[in-house]
């Protein structure tokens, strides 16, 4: 899930357990993932951090040209609430971009759940409200075949979680990417909102 593209570089957010399952060490001793490009491409990123309380890491990919920057609207504590519209988008199975709906079930302090279907392929993709903002991250599911009467027990990382600072584990100097990041985010905020006129 892209949370920031600057000319540096991009900075993603996954679950934790997606990059634990899948890292290897590269030749300078930081731990690697390949990113899918939608054009089928693979890209090198490096694990920058990992959160030691929920479900979360976050990646960065080098930039090698280009200078359009992004950055991904969070929903607030507030906007989180029993009954919400969400989609989910993710590669469920292998199938790839699949997008699916449902509501918000259950909200709680860092985690909600959700009734759109998730399957193995949707960890670390993005919960999305109504307005694109982005609501959450998908972390687990109860497994029918563990408890065959679950129905639609799906799992996600409340977004605004990401707006904290506590709970990471970086690596090397990479704070500053993430610092990076929660400064844009405040600058934007700040930021008057202009009238658009067609």
């Amino acid at each position: 899930m892209l949370l920031q593209a600057n000319a540096d570089g991009y900075l993603f957010v996954t679950a934790r357990h997606v990059v634990d399952g899948f890292a290897r060490r590269s030749n300078r001793g930081d731990r690697e993932v390949l990113v899918a490009m939608s054009s089928g491409a693979w890209g090198e990123a490096q694990i920058i951090a990992r959160n030691r309380d929920l479900d979360l890491a976050l990646v960065w990919v080098k930039r090698e040209s280009g200078h359009s920057e992004f950055l991904q609207p969070i929903a607030g504590p507030s906007e989180v609430v029993d009954g919400e519209t969400v989609f989910v988008i993710g590669h469920p199975e292998g199938l790839r971009f699949t997008l699916s709906t449902g509501i918000i079930s259950r909200t709680d302090r860092d985690v909600f759940q959700i009734s759109a279907p998730v399957s193995p392929g949707n960890s670390g993709g993005p919960v999305f409200d109504e307005k694109g903002e982005l609501v959450g991250i998908v972390t687990s599911m109860v497994d029918k075949q563990m408890a065959p009467n679950a129905e639609n027990l799906n799992f996600a990382v409340r977004a605004d979680a990401l707006l904290r600072n506590s709970g990471w584990d970086f690596v090397g100097n990479s704070e500053k990417r993430f610092s990076d990041f929660l400064a844009k985010r405040t600058d934007h905020e700040r930021a008057p909102h202009q009238e658009v006129r067609h």
